[in-house]
């Protein structure tokens, strides 16, 4: 018999990413779009002007999805680019910082229901992701703890 359905890494992963994506749609259903979208604007929230490619690497996103997402967040009037020669920043345009009180909202509701159904263990699964992604994406040091 196979052990995947415990002990495989790809398989306990996406099955675990399902059931978080499903709850985290759910949640974000108040904002109108799909929960990458509000992750976007919470970066750009957090940083500021910045460009995609920045974008993609601080969401571990890949940088064509990333620009995809922004021209969607573009076209709805939610940011807009300030150009600097040929290099394009995005910004929050005051539209998207009225999504983003919502997006907030959804995000604080996603925080409560995690750590009601999750308790005590979420922090050190979240810990343990986080390191284990940056071990896959070879980013991690062990005098990282």
């Amino acid at each position: 018999m196979h052990q995947f359905y415990e002990r495989c890494a790809y398989f306990t992963a996406a099955r675990y990413m399902r059931a978080v994506d499903k709850l985290t749609i759910d949640i974000f259903k108040p904002t109108g779009m799909a929960p990458a979208y509000s992750y976007i604007m919470f970066y750009l929230e957090d940083y500021g002007e910045v460009s995609i490619t920045d974008v993609a690497a601080g969401l571990g996103y890949e940088r064509t999805t990333v620009s995809r997402l922004v021209n969607k967040l573009e076209k709805e009037q939610l940011v807009y680019f300030n150009y600097h020669g040929r290099k394009s920043m995005v910004l929050v345009s005051d539209k998207g910082k009225q999504f983003l009180i919502s997006a907030n909202q959804c995000l604080d509701e996603l925080k409560k229901t995690t750590d009601d159904l999750l308790g005590e263990t979420k922090k050190e699964m979240t810990d343990l992701l986080t390191i284990n992604y940056q071990k896959l994406e070879g980013k991690y040091e062990d005098d990282q703890l």
